[in-house]
Parts: C-alpha cells; structure tokens; sequence
C-alpha cells in the first residue's frame, strides 16, 4: 500500500521502485500503464487546513482506494496516488500540480483543497488538458471540459442560507463575518444579491485577513448591529475564534449561521464547546451516527484501512471517501482502454448514480457539478443534528426532499 505522509515531500523509494517495473501500454494515455493509474493532488498537510487536508486524504481518499486495490483495483488496474503540502499557499500549490503534471505525470489531480489555491491552479491545468477532479473548494468553476466540481458552490450556498432565513425564518436584518479573499466574497456577494432581490440588505459585513484568530473588534461591530443572524465565513480555526469572542461577549438573540468547512464537529470542538446552538448548512449526512448501508460501510472501511484506528469519521473524510469512490465508478465506466477522453466521456454519460451518501450524482456534456443540495443542521450537545429536509435552489425558490 501507498501509505500516507510519505507520499508528501517527495517520490518515494516504493513509487519509484513499482513504477521501475511498469511498462506503459503501447499508445497509452499519460499516468496509465498495463497495471496501475496514477493520479494526485496538492493539499494542506500544514497550515490553517490541516485537518480538512489531512482528513480527506489520509482517512477518505486512501481508505477507498486501498480498499479498491486489496479487492484487486479497477479493471485490472491498481490505483497509485501522490501528494504535495502547499500549506494553503496558492504559490506552492502551482508548483506542485506542475511538479505532479511533469514529473509525476498524473493521470488527473483528484481532490485537491482550499479556493485560493485550487483556483491558481485552473489555468494551467486547463491549458495541459489534465482532468481536475471534485476539489474541495466551491468558486464555480463551468464551461471546462476537464474539470468536475464536487459540492454545493459557495455562492449556491449562500443563497441557499439567505433564502432559508428570510423565506422559512422570517428573518430581515442578516450580516456576516468573512474571509478577506476570494473565498469569503463568494458568500458575500451572492448574499447581497439574493437579500435585494428581496427586499433586503446585509445589515452589517465585517472581514478579517485569512489565519487571523483576534476577532474583537469585528465581533464587536457586528454585535451592535442587533442582527437576526450573522453568518460566518471562515475556516475552522478562526471561526471557532469568532464563536469564542461571541461568547466572551454575551453576543445573544442573533443566530449564527457557519459556512463552509464549519460544519463539521471539529470546528465545534476548536471552539472549546462554545457553539450550542449554532445553526449551519450540512452537504454530508452524520458520518458517526447515521445508519444508512452506505455511511455503515464507510465506517467499517475506514476502520480496517485507517492508519489511526482512533481516528473518528467526520465530514472531510467522508468527502474523499466519496470522491475517491465516484472517481472509482468512472473508472469502471471508461473501461479497459482507459484515456482522459475516455473518461471524461464515461462521467458525463452518468445519470441519477445512486451512492446512499448525497442525493443521487447526474453529469452531462453541460453540467460537471456532482452535488447541488445540502440540509440546515443546528448544534446540539456538540453534534449538528438536521433541522431541515435537503433543500436546492430552483429559479429562485427553495426545493425539498426527504433525507
């Protein structure tokens, strides 16, 4: 097995030592031999999104994947993998998908994280013709033949929120706290459209440079805003920041909303249990308590191939479990005579992909999104507990179905 962190740095004498006996099939495509396909990512093994990337990595995408290899790969065909660390810095994140393209020569890039990074990446994928895979960041990316995008896109997101407040909440007065980039004017932006649309406005915006944690003074201003809800943009650490000082405060009688990568458990706990309450927009079912097949399986998966056989499941996992699965399902689509058209054409070909994790994966020749509903939950005793059916927007107006 191709194990974890030694994957990060450099080659390693195990790659090195397998790829030396693997010849490539007369004409074949690139990162695809007689044996094995190749693909890999740069991600977060550092920084302020350590945990996601390590998460998704480590316990999602090389837990199937091991499993998919111990049952005898694809086609005859074992799955090799490679990473880099890019510390959630855009610049190393180039350098490395050019390192893994040229040197590697990966068959796609599967799974790579954060929107700064992923986003500096595009271009130059794009220009290779090289298939980027269901990365975990949601600026829209459309119109790109080689590029599938996986959850709910940030701005679908936020409109989803800002509607759900107004429409089933009755709620008027909503601000909110992000991230000083790309990333927090994604939710920013389509917040303000889709509130004057109706009427509204966003009462009050405060940001904050990315990896701050002192969050006072914006904590303050929003408080004062007497807000029926304030959503936070962040990722886990300085959100959990936001709930601390919300707390420290006596921030109460506004409802906040988390965004993003914090709605999961592990933000809740970063918080030191401060965040009862807190409502926010899930796109995975609880991967702890829920009892479908699918997230049962998934459990028993992670605990025979997971490194750590402490380490609990948790909505990053959960997201490269399933990606490295739907990545799987195109595998066997595209077949034998495996090419990046080949596949590509095999994803789009794929409609109504029953998974028992997300409601049912349809592509098309136009639409590269796999997922476009999630479901409110609200923090209770330090778990986010549904308080809605899966909801999508449709021209405008909010659509339901049952979890």
């Amino acid at each position: 097995m191709f194990r974890r962190i030694g994957k990060i740095a450099a080659i390693t004498i195990l790659l090195l030592f397998t790829l030396s006996f693997q010849v490539p099939t007369a004409g074949a495509e690139v990162g695809v031999t007689d044996t094995s396909v190749l693909v890999g990512c740069s991600n977060s093994f550092s920084g302020p999104l350590v945990y996601p990337g390590t998460q998704l990595v480590n316990y999602g995408l090389e837990v199937y994947i091991d499993y998919i290899n111990d049952h005898g790969g694809v086609n005859g065909r074992k799955i090799l993998t490679k990473y880099y660390d890019d510390g959630y810095k855009p610049q190393n994140a180039v350098a490395n998908t050019r390192r893994l393209v040229e040197q590697d020569k990966v068959f796609a890039i599967l799974c790579s994280q954060g929107t700064s990074p992923v986003m500096a990446t595009v271009k130059y994928l794009t220009q290779k013709k090289v298939p980027l895979l269901f990365p975990f960041q949601g600026v829209p990316i459309t119109g790109v033949k080689t590029i599938f995008t996986s959850f709910v896109p940030y701005d679908t997101q936020s409109e989803i929120v800002v509607t759900w407040l107004v429409k089933e909440k009755g709620f008027k007065k909503i601000g909110m706290l992000y991230q000083d980039d790309k990333y927090g004017y994604t939710f920013r932006d389509p917040a303000k459209k889709v509130l004057g649309e109706m009427g509204l406005k966003l009462v009050a915006a405060e940001s904050y440079k990315r990896g701050a944690v002192d969050l006072s003074a914006q904590i303050a201003k929003l408080k004062n805003a007497n807000l029926d809800a304030c959503l936070l943009v962040a990722t886990p650490k300085p959100g959990a920041a936001a709930l601390r000082e919300a707390h420290k405060q006596g921030w109460t009688g506004t409802k906040l909303i988390s965004s993003g990568p914090l709605t999961d458990e592990k933000f809740v706990i970063l918080s030191g249990g401060v965040g009862e309450g807190v409502w926010g927009l899930s796109l995975w079912p609880d991967p702890v308590h829920s009892n479908a097949p699918a997230l049962v399986e998934y459990r028993k998966i992670m605990k025979k191939y997971g490194e750590d056989k402490n380490n609990k499941p948790n909505r990053y996992s959960i997201f490269g479990y399933f990606y490295a699965k739907l990545f799987v399902e195109g595998l066997k689509r595209a077949g034998r005579d495996l090419t990046r058209e080949g596949f590509i054409a095999a994803l789009e070909g794929m409609k109504n992909w029953k998974n028992g994790i997300l409601p049912p994966v349809s592509f098309s020749k136009t639409n590269h999104l796999a997922q476009d509903a999630g479901f409110m939950v609200e923090v209770k005793g330090n778990v986010f507990k549904p308080i809605s059916e899966w909801i999508r927007l449709k021209d405008g107006q909010l659509m339901k179905e049952p979890l």
